[in-house]
């Protein structure tokens, strides 16, 4: 099913399916534990077109599709900016979303994506890469692991009124990919 994945950068024409993929996935993810309403505002700050194209322009960000064939079916967000202090190393860029279309998850797209930023990380000269993961999530923690993160720390998520506590996760640009 994923024979013919490819990851590259993802442009200005990319926005409607960037916005869709993270639309389905952050919804898949968190609706039996958000508020509606919460849910809702908080696609719109992150997955609408115009918050995508929006963070598309900043320095420091850089977004990454994933392709299976020429549908676009996962993608992740990369920044540059303040890391946790418990990050070990002095620089590393942070993968602030990771999100695979919920029909194409468990085929290791995740994981091409992750290593790909991983290498992307590499080229911008950063030491490691570092995410947040709701500690709720299991599979996602458990994906991390298996790619070469470990926690480091914590910190907590808003989403709306809710706050939710997520694991600070941080792998090193020379990890491999567990078999």
């Amino acid at each position: 099913m994923t024979a013919s994945i490819s990851i590259r950068e993802a442009g200005v024409a990319d926005v409607a399916a960037l916005s869709a993929i993270g639309h389905a996935s952050f919804h898949a993810a968190y609706e039996k534990w958000s508020e509606p309403d919460d849910l809702v505002a908080h696609l719109e700050d992150f997955f609408s077109e115009v918050a995508i194209h929006a963070s598309m322009r900043l320095p420091g960000y850089c977004y990454l599709l994933a392709l299976n064939g020429d549908v676009a079916v996962g993608f992740t967000k990369i920044r540059e900016g303040t890391q946790p202090d418990e990050i070990p190393v002095a620089r590393a860029l942070e993968l602030h979303q990771v999100y695979v279309m919920p029909d194409q998850q468990r085929f290791g797209i995740g994981g091409r994506l992750i290593d790909a930023a991983t290498r992307y990380a590499h080229e911008q000269s950063a030491e490691g890469v570092w995410l947040s993961v709701w500690e709720g999530a299991p599979w996602a923690v458990n994906c991390y692991r298996k790619y070469g993160f470990e926690q480091v720390g914590t910190m907590d998520f808003k989403l709306g009124k809710a706050t939710y506590n997520d694991l600070v996760m941080w792998r090193p640009v020379t990890a491999q990919k567990s078999e």
